[in-house]
């Protein structure tokens, strides 16, 4: 069954209203009609069974009734990544949010290579969430994450939560692994940092750790900025979240 993610405020009573920006999906794609029965989500954790009543002048529909959903899940994983060029930070969002990210923060780092202005970044951040809805839609999932404004690094780090246990995947961290630091957590709200090319400088690392983050190893190899947050999560899922 196709699946729609819909505004909350597009949702009253049993009456759902699809946005304008989906028609094209809709009627071209997947030649949908009057009659036939789709998923909505609201982004906030409901899900509904719907039945498609009008697509002119609105693609409207009625809720038939609430669809259980058991796509929840147990840990929040917060990704802290740095800014990487051209197509790759699409991918590590799309990828991130079919795997279970909670919340993205755009980092800008000592290496940061892309410049953004304020314009440019809000631009971005635009973007980056109508992949984070897509990818939701694709992946059942039905709390769509949150991709916050563009911030510094020192920024980020400053605010970082006690509760939350903070990881900086490191390629000079040889001795402490993101398993064995896992295997003794407590806590069930993660956040993880993920460098742009070229990594975190050394005195990054540092500045985080004196702000309660953990440098951790993910392997003897070296991944690319694109990989390490998808493998950073896999991991945490497979200990925590399963």
């Amino acid at each position: 069954m196709k699946r729609f993610y819909v505004p909350p405020e597009c949702i009253t009573g049993e009456e759902a209203t699809i946005p304008e920006e989906q028609r094209k999906h809709i009627e071209n794609v997947l030649r949908l009609k009057p009659g036939a029965e789709i998923l909505v989500f609201d982004g906030n954790g409901k899900e509904y069974k719907a039945r498609i009543k009008t697509l002119y002048p609105s693609i409207s529909c009625h809720i038939i009734c609430p669809s259980p959903n058991s796509t929840f899940d147990r840990v929040n994983i917060t990704l802290v990544q740095g800014i990487a060029k051209g197509e790759k930070m699409d991918l590590i969002i799309q990828k991130c949010t079919e795997i279970g990210i909670s919340t993205f923060i755009p980092c800008l780092t000592e290496r940061t290579i892309i410049k953004l202005d304020k314009a440019g970044a809000a631009k971005k951040r635009e973007r980056w969430q109508k992949i984070v809805r897509s990818a939701t839609e694709q992946s059942y999932g039905t709390i769509v994450p949150e991709v916050t404004e563009v911030r510094p690094f020192n920024d980020v780090i400053k605010g970082l939560s006690k509760q939350s246990l903070n990881l900086i995947p490191w390629e000079e961290e040889k001795c402490q692994s993101i398993k064995q630091v896992l295997r003794k957590a407590d806590s069930r709200e993660i956040t993880v940092f993920i460098g742009p090319e070229g990594g975190f400088s050394e005195q990054e690392v540092q500045a985080a750790r004196e702000y309660g983050a953990i440098p951790v190893s993910l392997g003897r190899r070296i991944l690319r900025t694109e990989t390490a947050g998808l493998v950073a999560a896999a991991i945490i899922k497979y200990e925590l979240d399963l």
